[in-house]
């Protein structure tokens, strides 16, 4: 009985699987037919493929044009984005099991798939990271705003690789906090290749690594570098340059902000001085803590690891709002000390409730701050707001989420509730 049990869960699992993978390809088919081209996934996809094909340069004219001639049905016209790649060759190698689909559609089809099981992912490897048992009402409310909270439908529906750095992040924390540290400096350094996103704490990550004796981190992170770098000059050994250029092309055209561009906008006379001042704040503030860090355990290099990915935006250097989508990471460690320190069972119901207010009150201000007049307000409030107000609850939680346990009692507390 327990076999044909057991036999019938392995079936009906299988049909679950399968009726999630089919729905997500029907919505994707009809995403894209309403939506049939994009630039995130497709500069690097036809890039990749023109490289592969003819063995022409993916930076050069050759691959600008068949990428301006797919998006625009012609040659990209003064003051239009002229869709360069802009990225290195190194990460560009990504790209090449989807490059080998010689369709467009299906290639992006099977990459949407791919972010969209990556997002459902990130629910899981957040929750295991900080080891937070959920009821199944409360993981599910998670599980939702991970996956359809605006911090992940941007990038979803503009097919960002960002998707897949938050994996390399969640990935490379878990392996340095269970031990495996070659994987864990690997996919660190996979997670490097957006800088925009992840280079200050890949580079503070190895640092702590070397100071606390864990340099296999290190060694994995370099072997992993040396790989994708060697590999990429080995296939195409003039790519350094044409990436420079082609970085410079693109980049006005790519809607960064920074601290430096919105305070500029809003006091055109003392913007700057007010941003570099918050940037000297920030980048002092960090000093310090990664110093703090250098010789703690885990616990205390997550905590500062977190708060460095919510203070990113305000360090000045260029991003952009699908960038957010790595605050998941802070977010669910704040949520996770206040469940721990409240104790009882109503703490479910106020995790619940704010979880949906963050998860609603996201998509309103998304959906209603878009049309306004004052589009300084609007980056003000969608570039600011969550980080300051992760980086207040870091600090909130500070003393709690960087020691262990107090007592035995404590821990027993826990695992009851």
């Amino acid at each position: 009985m327990t076999n044909r049990l057991k036999v019938l869960s392995t079936i009906f699992s299988a049909i679950i699987i399968f009726a999630i993978l089919t729905g997500l390809v029907l919505f994707n088919i009809f995403f894209i037919r309403t939506h049939p081209v994009e630039k995130k996934f497709l500069t690097p996809w036809l890039g990749m493929r023109t490289f592969l094909e003819i063995g022409n340069d993916p930076y050069g004219e050759p691959a600008t044009q068949r990428t301006q001639l797919l998006f625009y049905g012609k040659l990209a016209e003064s003051g239009q984005d002229p869709l360069i790649l802009s990225q290195t060759f190194a990460s560009e190698i990504l790209y090449f099991p989807l490059a080998l689909i010689s369709d467009y559609t299906t290639a992006r089809v099977v990459w949407m798939v791919l972010l969209e099981l990556l997002l459902i992912g990130s629910a899981y490897l957040c929750l295991s990271l900080f080891e937070w048992k959920l009821p199944i009402a409360i993981k599910v409310t998670y599980t939702i705003l991970a996956v359809f909270g605006t911090q992940a439908i941007i990038p979803l529906l503009e097919n960002d690789q960002v998707i897949l750095v938050l994996i390399f992040l969640l990935v490379g924390l878990i392996g340095l906090q269970r031990g495996l540290d070659e994987l864990s400096g690997a996919v660190f350094a996979l997670a490097f290749f957006q800088p925009s996103v992840t280079g200050i704490l890949c580079l503070m990550t190895f640092w702590w690594a070397f100071h606390n004796h864990r340099k296999r981190v290190i060694w994995g992170g370099m072997m992993a570098w040396g790989f994708l770098i060697l590999t990429s000059f080995g296939l195409f050994p003039g790519w350094f340059l044409p990436f420079v250029h082609s970085l410079r092309s693109e980049f006005v055209f790519l809607n960064y902000q920074s601290t430096f561009s919105i305070f500029s906008e809003l006091w055109p006379a003392i913007g700057l001085k007010v941003a570099a001042a918050l940037t000297l704040g920030i980048i002092v503030s960090l000093i310090l803590e990664w110093r703090a860090a250098s010789n703690k355990d885990f616990r205390w290099f997550l905590w500062t690891a977190s708060l460095t990915l919510a203070a990113y935006p305000l360090i000045g250097i260029p991003t952009i709002v699908v960038n957010n989508i790595v605050l998941l990471i802070p977010l669910t460690y704040i949520l996770k000390v206040i469940a721990e320190r409240m104790g009882g069972r109503n703490r479910w119901l106020f995790i619940g409730v704010v979880i949906g207010l963050i998860f609603f009150g996201g998509w309103a201000l998304t959906l209603g701050l878009q049309d306004v007049a004052d589009k300084v307000a609007y980056k003000m409030i969608t570039f600011f707001v969550p980080s300051l107000l992760l980086i207040a609850g870091l600090y909130w939680i500070r003393w709690w989420a960087t020691r262990p346990p107090r007592t035995w009692m404590d821990s027993i507390d826990r695992e009851l509730n």
